[in-house]
């Protein structure tokens, strides 16, 4: 059962459940529970016969657009492509356009996930060893079927702020041409598995378009969980690996983002 842990209200939401966090009883229309009826789909407060009706509503719409394909799908688009802030692809560099990405991921629906032509910075995973409910995926075989970057990353930045959630706040924080800040996440590990499965194409592309190339030099975190202390992180030294045993409190690695389309 897929869990949303929602910092602002201090609550964790699953269907059709709701759970108070240790903190002292608050009342209802403090958290935004505001009707006094039941709605279809609405969350009762756990602490009386209270309802919200909306906040459902704008998880059901977060979802919808992750569905859909994030900020729109691109069917021309291939692995290794330059991806331009038109959200248009191309083999070669077309100088006339503006490259924010190569596509590392398609899924052969006409969506994919593009990566920053550069990393962001080196940052811990959290502030605090805590399993946030996510999938918790407790192989590499297992992790590599994640695929699912932006739906982990709105879940992760839900459950606190940037001093929280460092690395994948900082991914939500990024915008470049043609996109804004909460368009981009952090990559599920499936995503780093892509990578090594496409690594001269993609390496190609980001030579072409001025980025930087996937190193061997680098670890970079991923938005998967594998447990309270761990979350996946990849390394590309030669025999690529996924591997769950930097501390997500302790450990500062890499973070790059993508975005999905």
């Amino acid at each position: 059962m897929k869990k949303i842990l929602l910092a602002s209200v201090g609550i964790i939401i699953s269907t059709g459940t709701v759970y108070a966090a240790c903190i002292p009883t608050p009342s209802c229309s403090s958290l935004g529970y505001e009707s006094s009826s039941s709605c279809e789909g609405g969350i009762k407060c756990p602490f009386g016969n209270a309802w919200n009706c909306t906040l459902v509503n704008k998880i059901t719409e977060i979802e919808k657009i992750i569905q859909e394909g994030g900020v729109g799908g691109n069917k021309n688009c291939q692995i290794g492509n330059i991806y331009y802030s038109d959200k248009s692809c191309s083999v070669s560099l077309d100088s006339s356009k503006t490259p924010i990405g190569v596509v590392v991921y398609i899924d052969g629906q006409g969506h994919g996930q593009v990566m920053s032509l550069k990393p962001i910075g080196n940052y811990s995973w959290s502030s605090e060893l805590v399993d946030l409910n996510l999938n918790n995926f407790t192989s590499e075989q297992a992790a590599s079927t994640d695929y699912q970057s932006c739906t982990n990353t709105i879940i992760i930045t839900a459950a606190g702020d940037k001093s929280n959630y460092p690395a994948a706040w900082a991914t939500k924080e990024y915008s470049t041409a043609g996109t804004k800040a909460g368009d981009w996440c952090l990559p599920a590990a499936g995503i780093m598995t892509s990578i090594k499965n496409n690594m001269s194409a993609i390496n190609a592309g980001f030579i072409l378009a001025g980025g930087t190339q996937i190193g061997a030099t680098s670890l970079y975190w991923s938005s998967s969980e594998y447990n309270r202390e761990h979350a996946w992180e990849s390394g590309f030294d030669g025999d690529y690996w996924l591997y769950n045993n930097y501390n997500k409190l302790a450990d500062s690695l890499a973070v790059r983002p993508v975005l999905e389309f």
